[in-house]
């Protein structure tokens, strides 16, 4: 049986930590807000979060200040192909540039233009399904 085919959303998802390493801001989710295929169902998608999602964005020069990035997105975006993207395939890896915008519940955004990106869950990594109503 193949994976299922998961999308990574922005929005609602649980910032752990942003990193500047060199040229890549590591951006690591505590609670990744997820959705991948119903499989008893084929219906709907189910509605879940995965730990440890790493969103990995590439930026030659990176000059970023880091701020008070962290908690929970109220939104974000990337934009790919010519069109604004509140979610990703996951996993999935990209080249730019690749404008993100981030805004997060404690009122900080982080917005820049990336030259690449790539967003993966660990291995084995456990979809817990959301029981919000």
């Amino acid at each position: 049986m193949t994976m299922p085919i998961r999308e990574f959303v922005f929005s609602d998802s649980e910032v752990a930590s942003v990193a500047i390493e060199g040229d890549i801001l590591r951006v690591r989710f505590a609670a990744a807000h997820v959705t991948e295929p119903d499989a008893a169902t084929f219906a709907a998608s189910l509605r879940g979060y995965l730990e440890g999602v790493e969103l990995r964005l590439g930026s030659p020069g990176l000059a970023l200040r880091p701020g008070a990035w962290i908690g929970r997105l109220v939104d974000g975006r990337v934009h790919v192909a010519g069109t604004w993207r509140a979610g990703l395939p996951l996993p999935v890896a990209l080249e730019g540039p690749l404008p993100i915008e981030l805004r997060f519940a404690n009122q900080s955004a982080l917005d820049f233009t990336a030259t690449s990106l790539s967003l993966a869950a660990p291995p084995g990594a456990a979809f817990g399904e959301s029981l919000a109503c």
